[in-house]
């Protein structure tokens, strides 16, 4: 069932998915590529998901549907962006502005994070996690997922054709806490281009989202 808007903030919405696929089958009005995007997965959880989505973004924009152009989603003939995120039966999607950086991210709180932390995590972000208060399991999935939100946001803009390294590329140097943001930089090309996410904890989950 829908939750039109979160407290945290405005522009992030949830889907909670306790319908079955039947169900959900029947909410959303899809078009031909929505159709057979659902028809190409196996697994129900992953239709449901990509029918939960829908069915949300429906929800707040009637009419509204979502084509991919180069992997990433679009919302047809409206002048706005989307980044959609789904883990645990939860779907989320971001709206802002066209032209406006979107992205967002929820993230199941793991230890395999924790496990894998040296794969995506720079050296000063390590050393910055083990100077803050937070339980150390928590930030790197707070990392995980800022890193997702951010690759998302800037993967439709970036200029080299190779995929962007969540190590070397996208490296946060500021955990605030008290306002709950988190503030990096995107390097490419010997360029720095600094932004902040928004991050919210909840009990078993993190989610991150481009602010500005």
């Amino acid at each position: 069932m829908p939750k039109s808007s979160l407290s945290f903030h405005p522009s992030i919405n949830l889907w909670e998915i306790t319908e079955s696929l039947p169900e959900l089958l029947d909410i959303p009005v899809l078009t031909e590529e929505e159709t057979n995007i659902v028809m190409s997965f196996r697994k129900d959880n992953r239709k449901k998901e990509i029918l939960a989505s829908r069915a949300l973004l429906q929800s707040i924009i009637p009419g509204a549907h979502i084509h991919y152009v180069n992997k990433n989603p679009q919302l047809t003939d409206l002048d706005k962006e989307i980044s959609i995120t789904h883990s645990d039966n939860k779907v989320m999607i971001q709206l802002r502005e066209k032209g406006e950086l979107c992205g967002v991210d929820l993230q199941e709180i793991t230890e395999k994070a924790v496990v894998v932390k040296t794969k995506f995590l720079h050296p000063s972000e390590i050393a910055l996690m083990e100077e803050h208060l937070w339980d150390y399991s928590l930030l790197c999935n707070l990392f995980w997922s800022a890193k997702e939100t951010a690759y998302k946001a800037f993967a439709s803009i970036c200029e080299q054709e190779e995929v962007i390294e969540f190590k070397t590329q996208l490296i946060f140097n500021e955990i605030d806490s008290e306002n709950h943001l988190l503030k990096g930089h995107f390097i490419e090309k010997n360029n720095r281009t600094g932004f902040t996410l928004g991050l919210s904890v909840q009990e078993n989950y993190v989610i991150t989202w481009f602010e500005a």
